[in-house]
């Protein structure tokens, strides 16, 4: 082929490509939306969220019409984007039945539907996308309900009658009014989903409207055209919730964070959730027909957090359009340097035709390749920037997820005073079978409780205006004890010390002890979190050296903080961990509560060394504002308000029956002592102490028949007492049962190697707790009636029962025990149990003569005897059976037993073979 041939192949080749680079790339589809349902806001959040998600699919093609409210206009644009051959149809319908004819058409014409907010009368639609307005009407029925316990007079401005939604959450509105005699419309209103409508019929309605305790607007536009006809009549406070909570200036979910709606009622708009849906129907992939977005009441606290989210998410989509712009304007760029640089590639190939230019052109080409490459390159890695962007938009959802998720407050005590009567309730005969069902629903609920949400609660502290102090002159040495006793338990299980150091002279501070606990805790929360095993925790109490300000230091030796990181710590949501389990609201509640009590908090650590938290506290009240103090009522107990570190005036110590079991309860809640009493009483005698060292007082004069201790007390560990009371001679044979906040193995295995007869979890159910009390005195009672064998002439030598006094009988149980115990031992002699009754030799002489009417000695031979003539009817030898009750020898006891039954061991047990 001649060079010439050559050149003009190339030259078409060349033009070829020319022709295939520049055409345009076709959309891989056509997705067509038809909007006509809702206000302007409505419509373009929807929208906004659609396009959103779009920015994912750049082959996708959107054509959006809006029918601005108008079915005859919807139904003709929908008619032309049948004739444009969309390839999937997206439809809001305003009202139900005008909207089914048309889109059974476009079904019936193999193009995919996809109907949201409201459904078509037919059901012919391959995929729905909307709230469930049932769910939405119950969800603000039960709201309103939780406003107050009276009878509520409910005020209600519904939408179109023939929209679904409205009809939908009439219907949901109306079932739970239906069901609670309390409730009830008091007039219902329909509007056509516009603020200025709503606004006229208020107006002319204003009278009867003000009868109504709670006016609901099912959108917030005509929520806020009620509270305009009110705000004009002079009525500024009167409660008005709305429907949508949509974010924006404007809308409701600013409406409620400014106080204009008392609260909203969260409809999605589904924009995002339809379009995924279109992708995989399009896309051939599985999906969902019928998606129902959940909703949420917002109301004063949650709307600030939901706007900020809000907030946040829309500074990132606009972060994302700009860079979308970016890689638009570069792909233009690259787009002019290939038309460019094929332009000179044929200029080039037509100069090599001419002249010996062909090898400069052919390497300059090459360069230019390169460089394209290099921008295909960076292009790229503008694109995964975007992804990566994306990425962290999903993340920050999971965060807000894992913030409604996340459980950690102790919610135990309180739930058990709720489960506990819950318990006792039940079993009442003369229960209807719907108020047991009702009891059993809220049985169901307060168990949920022990595993929601730490995250609502930290998020509901971090508001500002959610705070408010109620401060109370506070001991504060005793203040600190207590909130140290609530975290030994869990620092002994990681084998850490909690020291407390008091070096003030202070002992009183004006402190809301409610919040100040929650401050102290999430620091002690922190300090254990990040002390390793055998690490040490202190909390130092320091006065300044003008003595108007008092510190108070919570230091550890545990991994500390990085110097990048502790400038942040006391951030919102700051975690400086990227691996820590948490909301990262803590420190920021504790900074919020220490400013709250005119202080300041600061913070110092080194890495690997510990940290130390100090928090700087003004001393008396000057500073503090009359609002700021809470002033409690001259009768009101202790624990009314903050934590019960204060102890209660009253014994609630009962005596029921001489005949009755005694039950020793030991526990430092006042309401769990006054529970236990109310379920116990009629059946037990009751003593109580509110901590060890009472109980150790009370142990010397009182021995009861069963113990039941909490763990965690304030001046110790339930456990070591029982330790204590374990080792004791005199108190060793008491059954004790431990009740628990901590469920955990390693405390229940303490318990069980420190001879706990039982253990049981707070919150605990009434007939648990009575059987188990039941069963461990009724397994004492059979112990005692198996190996205690009381001879006949004891029995008969000792006083009537019934003339005994308390004490005396459990002194005779307690010998009883101790003989028992020893009756095997050949040193079992009256000074030994004198002195295991800690007791003198005198003492026990005249007490054994009063009740038993002989010796200690003739009562130990006798029950010797006794328990010998049991063992041989069971089958022991004669020398077994004198080694096993404590005589020296054979012949000793032979002459001792003949002596007291008339016969020798011999004949008895010659005597029983014969039978």
């Amino acid at each position: 082929m001649s060079a010439y041939n050559r050149v003009w192949l190339l030259i078409i080749g060349l033009l070829l490509t020319l022709g295939c680079q520049e055409s345009t790339t076709k959309r891989k589809y056509v997705v067509a939306f038809s909007q006509c349902v809702g206000n302007d806001a409505w419509r373009q959040t929807m929208l906004e969220e659609m396009k959103r998600e779009l920015s994912f699919y750049p082959d996708v093609q959107f054509i959006y019409r809006d029918a601005n409210g108008s079915n005859e206009r919807q139904v003709a644009q929908i008619s032309d984007l049948m004739r444009r051959h969309v390839d999937l149809l997206i439809v809001s319908p305003n009202e139900t039945q005008p909207l089914t004819p048309i889109v059974d058409s476009v079904f019936r014409e193999k193009i995919p539907v996809i109907v949201t907010d409201r459904k078509t009368g037919s059901g012919l639609y391959h995929a729905y996308v909307g709230a469930d307005n049932v769910a939405i009407g119950r969800l603000a029925g039960q709201y309103i309900h939780q406003l107050s316990s009276k009878r509520l007079n409910i005020g209600m401005i519904s939408g179109l009658g023939g929209s679904s939604a409205s009809i939908e959450r009439q219907r949901g509105l109306r079932k739970v009014v239906d069901s609670l005699p309390s409730m009830r419309i008091g007039i219902a209103l329909e509007g056509d989903w516009t603020k200025e409508t709503a606004y006229r019929l208020a107006k002319a309605n204003l009278s009867e409207l003000l009868k109504q305790d709670v006016v609901l607007a099912f959108n917030d536009q005509m929520a806020k055209g009620v509270q305009q006809a009110y705000t004009e009549a002079g009525h500024t406070d009167r409660k008005i919730l709305g429907i949508d909570a949509l974010p924006g200036e404007g809308n409701g979910l600013e409406a409620v964070n400014k106080g204009v709606l008392y609260a909203s009622l969260l409809y999605p708009t589904g924009g995002a959730e339809a379009i995924r849906t279109a992708i995989a129907i399009l896309e051939k992939k599985p999906f969902i027909r019928d998606n129902i977005l959940g909703t949420v009441v917002i109301d004063h606290t949650n709307a600030a957090l939901m706007a900020l989210q809000s907030q946040k998410i829309k500074d990132q989509q606009e972060d994302i359009d700009k860079r979308q712009q970016l890689i638009a304007t570069q792909q233009e760029v690259y787009k002019n340097q290939r038309t460019t640089l094929n332009t000179l590639a044929v200029s080039l190939a037509l100069a090599v035709a001419f002249g010996a230019l062909s090898l400069i052109v052919i390497r300059s080409n090459r360069k230019k390749n390169r460089n394209l490459e290099q921008q295909n390159i960076e292009i790229k890695q503008q694109q995964q920037q975007i992804i990566s962007m994306s990425k962290q938009v999903q993340e920050a959802a999971d965060a807000k997820n894992r913030f409604f998720a996340q459980v950690s407050h102790e919610f135990k005590t309180p739930l058990t005073l709720i489960l506990a009567p819950l318990n006792i309730l039940q079993t009442e005969r003369q229960l209807s079978a719907e108020g047991r069902e009702q009891l059993h629903r809220i049985e169901r609920n307060a168990n949920t409780l022990l595993q929601l949400l730490q995250s609502l609660v930290d998020i509901h502290r971090s508001d500002n205006t959610k705070l408010q102090l109620k401060a109370t002159c506070t001991a504060l040495p005793a203040f600190i004890r207590q909130v140290l006793a609530n975290f030994k338990p869990f620092a002994q299980h990681q084998h850490i010390s909690l020291s407390f150091s008091n070096q003030s002279t202070v002992t009183e501070i004006w402190i809301d002890p409610y919040l100040m606990e929650q401050a102290l805790s999430n620091l002690l929360a922190n300090a254990i979190q990040f002390t390793k095993e055998r690490g040490k925790i202190a909390i130092l109490l320091e006065d300044n050296s003008f003595g108007d300000f008092i510190y108070i230091r919570v230091q550890d030796d545990g991994t500390g903080i990085a110097p990048s990181d502790i400038d942040h710590v006391f951030e919102p949501f700051y975690q400086s961990q990227p691996n820590h389990q948490g909301s990262g609201i803590g420190l920021a509640h504790v900074k919020q509560i220490v400013e709250l009590h005119h202080g300041q908090i600061t913070v110092s650590s080194k890495i690997n060394v510990g940290s130390s938290f100090t928090l700087r506290l003004p001393v008396g009240n000057a500073h503090l504002s009359q609002e700021e103090i809470y002033r409690l009522p001259a009768n009101a107990p202790p624990e009314q308000h903050g934590i019960a570190f204060a102890t209660d005036q009253h014994d609630l110590s009962s005596f029921y029956s001489h005949k009755a079991a005694t039950i020793f309860i030991i526990d430092d809640h006042a309401e769990i002592r006054q529970l236990l009493r109310s379920i116990m009483n009629k059946q037990y005698n009751l003593v109580f102490a509110k901590n060890i060292g009472e109980a150790e007082e009370k142990l010397r004069d009182q021995l009861p028949d069963l113990i039941i201790s909490d763990i965690m007390l304030p001046d110790g560990s339930g456990l070591e007492f029982l330790k204590t009371m374990k080792g004791s001679t005199g108190l060793s044979h008491i059954p004790v049962l431990l009740l628990s906040a901590v469920d955990s193995e390693e405390s229940k295995l303490d318990g069980i190697r420190l001879r706990a007869d039982a253990y049981i979890n707070k919150p605990f159910k009434v007939p648990h707790l009575l059987a188990m009390v039941e069963n461990l005195l009724e397994t004492r009672k059979q112990l005692k009636a198996h190996f205690s064998s009381i001879p006949q002439g004891v029995h008969n030598s000792m006083q009537d029962h019934s003339s005994m006094s308390d004490q005396d009988k459990r002194f005779l149980q307690h010998v009883e025990l101790l003989v028992e115990e020893r009756l095997s031992d050949q040193k079992l002699t009256t000074e030994e149990l004198a002195k295991a009754l800690q007791i003198s030799r005198v003492q026990l002489y005249r007490k054994a003569k009063s009740l038993l009417n002989c010796s200690m000695n003739e009562y130990i031979l006798q029950r010797r005897l006794t328990k010998a003539k049991h063992l041989i009817r069971e089958g022991f030898h004669i020398n077994e059976v004198a080694n096993e009750v404590g005589f020296s020898s054979a012949n000793y006891f032979a002459v001792a037993f003949k002596k007291h039954f008339g016969q020798s061991p011999s004949a008895f047990r010659k005597e029983l073979f014969k039978r």
